[in-house]
C-alpha cells in the first residue's frame, strides 16, 4: 500500500515538474538587479538557459528580434535573463552572436517559470501582459516581432 501511495505522489511530482509553466497574465514579477520595469513602457524578457538546446535552436529568431528593435524607436526593451553565471552568459551570447542586454544569475522560479525558453512581456510596473513557453511557432514569432517593434 505504501509503495502504491508513494508511486502516485512521485508520478504527480514528476508530471508537475516537467510540465512547462509560465507566469499568468496580470501577475507581477519581482524586481532583480539589472531589471527596472519603470525605465520602459514595456519589457520583453527572454528567459533562457545556456545549456538549453531549445534556446540555442531559437537563437536565429532572437537575432531577428534584436535587429527589428534597432530600427524602431517605439520598440520595447528586450532583455535576456539567464539563471547561469555571468561569464557563462557572456560566452554564450558572444558565441551565438546575440547582441542583447542580459542579466545573469536570476533563479527561474523567482520569475515563475520552470522551462526555457520562456518569453514574458511586462509593462512598466512589472505586470505580465503576455507570455510564451517553448520554441515559438512561425505565427508566434511574427506576433512577438510585432509586439517588440511597438506595432
Amino acid at each position: 500500500m505504501a509503495l502504491a501511495v508513494g508511486g502516485v505522489v512521485l508520478a504527480r511530482y514528476a508530471a508537475s515538474y516537467h510540465t512547462p509553466r509560465s507566469v499568468a497574465v496580470g501577475d507581477h514579477l519581482a524586481r532583480f538587479p539589472g531589471l527596472d520595469w519603470s525605465q520602459h513602457r514595456r519589457t520583453l524578457l527572454l528567459v533562457l538557459n545556456t545549456g538549453c538546446h531549445f534556446c540555442q535552436d531559437s537563437v536565429p529568431f532572437y537575432q531577428k528580434l534584436v535587429q527589428a528593435r534597432r530600427h524602431d524607436s517605439n520598440s520595447v526593451e528586450v532583455v535576456a535573463v539567464f539563471p547561469n553565471e555571468a561569464e557563462i552568459v557572456r560566452q554564450f551570447t558572444t558565441e551565438e552572436n546575440l547582441a542583447i542586454r542580459s542579466v545573469s544569475g536570476v533563479p527561474l522560479d523567482k520569475l515563475g517559470v520552470n522551462a526555457t525558453p520562456t518569453l514574458i512581456l511586462v509593462n512598466d510596473e512589472g505586470q505580465v501582459q503576455q507570455s510564451w513557453v517553448g520554441v515559438l511557432t512561425a505565427r508566434q514569432e511574427i506576433e512577438v516581432l510585432k509586439l517588440a517593434s511597438g506595432s
